[in-house]
């Protein structure tokens, strides 16, 4: 938090702009730093995908031999430059940005400069905004990354349900809290769709180069 606050306020002085315009910023710059790693991560689950009817079938062929079937995946992953670790590598996309809102959290909490400073319809960015509009804004937000980031991927139930629950979950988590935190989540969702829609769009041409 206290590194984060540092940041904002260099920002503010050095650009001489307002804080919500900061959080705007910030929020862009946050999502180009986080690029290669969201990059990284994407195609590293692109590349899980690919090979996951082949674990498949190694899974039906040695399901009745244990070692044999770790042995074969072992080999599996190692053929394609991957560990098993690599399947929870899609996790990543949404789990990278939360450090930082976690900072942010405390950042409004504990921060007199936020205090009072209007944005566009906002009054105060360190209370809620009084029409929602930011929180709902977010929901939306990180409901089409989700959807996009589930575009041409395998039939998974459970990815699909935490894909429409979790832009729920943070809308309600966010909605009472400070308009200037919505602000700048709804600003870095914005600034991954161009990333997350060209990873979707790789997807589909290696489903169409496979077919």
């Amino acid at each position: 938090a206290v590194v984060v606050m540092r940041i904002l306020l260099w920002m503010r002085h050095t650009f001489n702009l307002g804080y919500g315009w900061v959080l705007v910023i910030f929020g862009v710059v946050v999502r180009l730093v986080l690029w290669p790693l969201n990059q990284t991560a994407m195609r590293t689950s692109l590349k899980m995908q690919r090979i996951q009817p082949e674990l498949n079938a190694l899974q039906q062929r040695h399901k009745s031999e244990p070692q044999k079937l770790q042995s074969e995946m072992m080999r599996v992953y190692k053929e394609h430059g991957m560990s098993p670790f690599s399947m929870f590598s899609g996790c990543l996309p949404l789990l990278l940005p939360m450090p930082v809102l976690f900072a942010l959290f405390f950042v409004f909490q504990s921060t007199i400069e936020f205090r009072g400073v209007s944005f566009l319809w906002l009054g105060d960015i360190s209370q809620k905004d009084p029409f929602y509009i930011l929180p709902i804004v977010m929901g939306l937000s990180m409901f089409v990354l989700s959807w996009i980031g589930m575009r041409n991927t395998p039939p998974n139930p459970q990815t699909k349900m935490m894909g429409y629950l979790f832009p729920v979950m943070m809308t309600f988590l966010l909605a009472n809290l400070a308009s200037g935190l919505n602000l700048y989540y709804t600003v870095q969702n914005l600034a991954a769709l161009p990333q997350q829609w060209l990873i979707a769009s790789e997807r589909a041409r290696v489903a169409k180069t496979k077919k």
